[in-house]
């Protein structure tokens, strides 16, 4: 298991956990979903459609993943998720996102989202951040994150379908650059703490408790 200072990878067994095979059978409708570029191109080009993909695409992509109804079976596998592999590794009750953020980077396209850090916008000292991929993603498919607080020297954290990225987002600078893989990106992100938290102290015991139980 890879540890970091800052963040750590967990892993979860994907047969088990089928994210991936929801969305390919109920919102996208795409044998591989890391070649969802290739299929929506192949559409462009048979209603006429100039042969290109931008951030539009993203935004449509996106929005499919966000119509599925709360009794989805994605968002009861997702909830399912958290109650048995996030909370046994928090260890008390615990707070999350009911509707994570959804993603899509499609090959190709521009950044999707600029360098930043969440607590300027959440005010949320105490939250720490859950990035979980439905695709294999590396280099510029995959988030880039500093070292370190104010470094700015960003690098890849690549991830496997079957992990989940837990970082200090709250106050670690992350975002993505343009998509040159050849592959799409498609994944989820929250937010979470333990319930009734308010100080950053309690966070970073959070996030080092994960820490040390990912090396297990």
């Amino acid at each position: 298991m890879k540890v970091f200072s800052k963040y750590c990878l967990i892993k979860y067994d994907p047969q088990e956990w089928p994210f991936a095979e929801i969305l390919k059978r109920d919102v996208f409708k795409v044998p591989r979903l890391e070649n969802l570029h290739d299929f929506i191109l192949a559409k462009k080009k048979y209603l006429g459609y100039k042969i290109r993909l931008s951030n539009e695409d993203n935004l449509a992509m996106r929005q499919l993943m966000r119509n599925q109804k709360d009794d989805s079976p994605f968002y009861q596998l997702y909830r399912h998720f958290m109650v048995k592999i996030l909370a046994p590794l928090v260890g008390q009750s615990l707070t999350y996102s009911s509707h994570p953020e959804m993603r899509v980077h499609l090959a190709g396209t521009a950044s999707v989202s600029a360098f930043h850090n969440d607590v300027s916008v959440t005010n949320r000292v105490d939250q720490i951040n859950f990035w979980m991929p439905f695709t294999d993603v590396y280099d510029t498919a995959t988030l880039w994150v500093e070292s370190d607080y104010g470094l700015a020297d960003y690098q890849p954290i690549p991830v496997n379908y079957g992990q989940v990225l837990i970082f200090d987002g709250g106050y670690l600078d992350h975002g993505t650059k343009t998509n040159t893989t050849g592959i799409t990106r498609i994944s989820i992100d929250m937010r979470f703490s333990v319930k009734q938290s308010s100080t950053r102290e309690e966070g970073l015991r959070l996030l080092h408790r994960i820490i040390k139980l990912s090396q297990k």
